[in-house]
């Protein structure tokens, strides 16, 4: 409304002008166009006091969340980190809120280094609740983890994390090389290492056959490759960095059980003297590991050896179209 009333008015003065001689005619468009171009900065005004609420919201929960109290801190004191033992759950309860059940009602775990050792589960069982509390992404409201029998709220999250590597079940690749996306977990690691978690993770075989090897892009959250590969990828990342434990939730999701039972024997094989505890809700592949527990109302007990899959019930599963995925 301002441009326009400020052309009019210019009008207003510059017709005359023309018409009397003092005003050459052929600068008449030029000061209507000059008029208008002044307003051009100022044009977006308008929108953005329409988007000022919105980006007031925005700040204020922004501002909630940077004042928020963290879930876990580290201790004014801090213990070193225990240079050997297991990895222990003991008489663990934990729930999401003050009114809810237990999610974890006097749930106990031993994963000793070498050991492998699955957690099967339903979802919603608690499965991952368990592997946020292994690595301390929070805290049991109920009993203690410990590691080589020190209380983890006792270490910094950065020992704590160094000890114990947790790949979640939707591991993200960034849109950048695959030696990049390794490298994420051991910065100052050199080819040597990324082969040797890609050996652990089987995927070098497959590596070593594309043109640009390790320099191979990715795309944006792996989008070039399959979920096989994906995956393998996201395990090649947890077996680089140099860790006692590895948590792994839900390694083989998404994954037909031909690929999936792959992936299982190539973990078993890879992992070295880790101990690795692996979460999941399929029986594919377990007959590779140590010890099958499951998460049953809170609780760890041995899984019921009927519900395990054996060798030729696995073989089975592969036949059936609806366990591939097909």
């Amino acid at each position: 409304l301002a441009g326009g009333l400020t052309v009019i008015a210019l009008m207003a003065v510059a017709i005359p002008a023309v018409h009397s001689g003092s005003l050459a005619g052929v600068l008449l468009a030029s000061l209507a166009f000059l008029a208008l171009a002044a307003f051009e900065g100022i044009a977006p005004l308008p929108l953005a006091a329409r988007r000022l609420r919105a980006c007031a919201e925005a700040a204020r929960r922004l501002d909630e969340l940077c004042e928020r109290e963290p879930a876990v801190a580290d201790p004014t004191q801090p213990r070193s980190l225990p240079p050997a033992g297991d990895l222990v759950l003991d008489g663990v309860r934990a729930r999401y809120a003050p009114t809810e059940p237990w999610v974890l009602d006097g749930a106990s775990l031993r994963l000793a280094p070498g050991r492998r050792v699955a957690l099967l589960g339903p979802s919603g069982a608690g499965k991952t609740t368990l592997a946020h509390l292994l690595v301390r992404f929070r805290d049991a409201d109920e009993g203690a983890v410990t590691i080589g029998g020190t209380d983890v709220r006792a270490l910094t999250q950065e020992d704590l994390r160094r000890a114990v590597v947790f790949a979640a079940q939707d591991a993200h690749l960034f849109n950048t090389t695959l030696r990049a996306n390794i490298l994420i977990a051991v910065p100052d690691g050199d080819d040597a290492a990324i082969w040797r978690a890609l050996e652990g993770a089987g995927a070098a075989g497959w590596v070593r056959t594309l043109p640009d090897g390790l320099d191979t892009l990715v795309g944006e959250d792996g989008g070039v490759l399959s979920g096989g590969q994906r995956q393998r990828i996201a395990l090649a990342r947890a077996l680089a960095a140099d860790a006692r434990f590895l948590i792994l939730d839900e390694p083989t999701a998404h994954l037909d059980s031909d690929t999936a039972r792959r992936v299982m024997a190539d973990l078993a094989a890879g992992a070295g003297d880790r101990g690795v505890l692996v979460i999941t809700h399929s029986e594919i592949g377990l007959d590779t590991f140590d010890e099958v527990l499951e998460l049953r109302g809170g609780r760890i007990e041995p899984a019921p050896p009927q519900q395990l899959a054996t060798p030729a019930r696995a073989a089975a599963a592969s036949a059936s179209p609806r366990a591939s995925g097909r």
